[in-house]
């Protein structure tokens, strides 16, 4: 009796351990494994991603209405990966390495050193070393060094299926072991890495997003599409009145619900209820040709 005490207590903790100290447990849909939230006074959905290490956006997308708005007491449902239940019985082990690439760009018509070096957060003498050039002449066409990033690449590892168990003698008695129900196997969550809806080709680039509780912004006005030249219309960029050059900026569609993310390179003008202008390529993922009604978020 008293060895079914001792194993009962450790169950009873390795499952309190088993889940974030805010969590009020788990659930499985589908066979995915999501964690449940009850939020609480200042809780924005950015925050709480950050929290559970995952991206707004998949949250978004697990809980139907929390785009638009949510509530003091609602449970939200985390994405985690599969469940126990229809992962492999041989746990997989992940690893995590990073390398260094560089960021580049064309240069477009009517653009400038200074106008790129904006657009990439960077400065003219920066560019100019990393291209080694001599002057501040640049060519149509001509494709810069601007910067680099940090690509982490996760490598998933299956280890070798266990050898079969030795069998006992006939005659050896085995002491009873009481297992906790729900917890005879202790599943290996594979991380969520999230692609960058910025990045100039597929990979596996982890987008942070450093936000406290609360500091979420939510607009709705005119986003205008860009003249050429005041940023790339290729990228996935805007300008906003008073966002932060560099900020995520998520844009939806009000009559369509088509969203996009996009990033802050620099300002514009706050007038008739223009929010935001977005380049063509921004545009064209929201589905517009025009002037258009959008609702953005983004953390301060």
């Amino acid at each position: 009796m008293k060895h079914l005490i001792i194993l009962c207590f450790f169950a009873i903790t390795f499952a309190a351990s088993a889940m974030p100290n805010d969590s009020i447990g788990t659930k499985t849909v589908d066979g995915k494994l999501y964690i449940l939230h009850k939020v609480s006074k200042g809780e924005g959905v950015y925050g709480i991603g950050k929290k559970y290490g995952v991206p707004a956006a998949e949250i978004f997308a697990s809980n139907e209405g929390s785009q638009q708005s949510i509530q003091i007491g609602q449970v939200l449902m985390i994405p985690k990966g599969e469940s126990s239940s229809s992962s492999s019985s041989t746990a997989q082990v992940t690893s995590t390495s990073t390398k260094t690439e560089k960021v580049y760009h064309t240069v477009a018509k009517g653009q400038t050193l200074s106008l790129i070096a904006k657009t990439h957060n960077t400065t003219i003498t920066k560019i100019k070393d990393m291209n080694n050039l001599k002057s501040d002449n640049i060519q149509l066409g001509q494709k810069l060094v601007v910067g680099e990033k940090t690509i982490t690449v996760a490598t998933t590892v299956k280890p070798a299926a266990p050898s079969k168990p030795i069998a006992k003698p006939a005659a050896a008695v085995e002491t009873p072991v009481v297992k906790p129900a729900e917890h005879n196997n202790v599943v290996v969550n594979t991380p969520i890495v999230a692609e960058s809806p910025l990045a100039e080709s597929p990979g596996t680039i982890n987008t942070t997003y450093n936000t406290d509780d609360g500091d979420e912004i939510s607009e709705k006005g005119t986003a205008t599409i860009s003249s050429e030249g005041e940023l790339s219309q290729e990228r996935s960029f805007i300008l906003h009145p008073s966002a932060k050059i560099g900020t995520i900026v998520m844009i939806t569609n009000t009559s369509n619900n088509n969203t996009v993310f996009a990033r802050v390179v620099g300002s514009c003008k706050a007038e008739d209820g223009v929010i935001l202008k977005m380049s063509k390529t921004v545009a064209a993922k929201l589905g517009v040709s025009d002037n258009t009604e959008v609702k953005v978020s983004y953390a301060k």
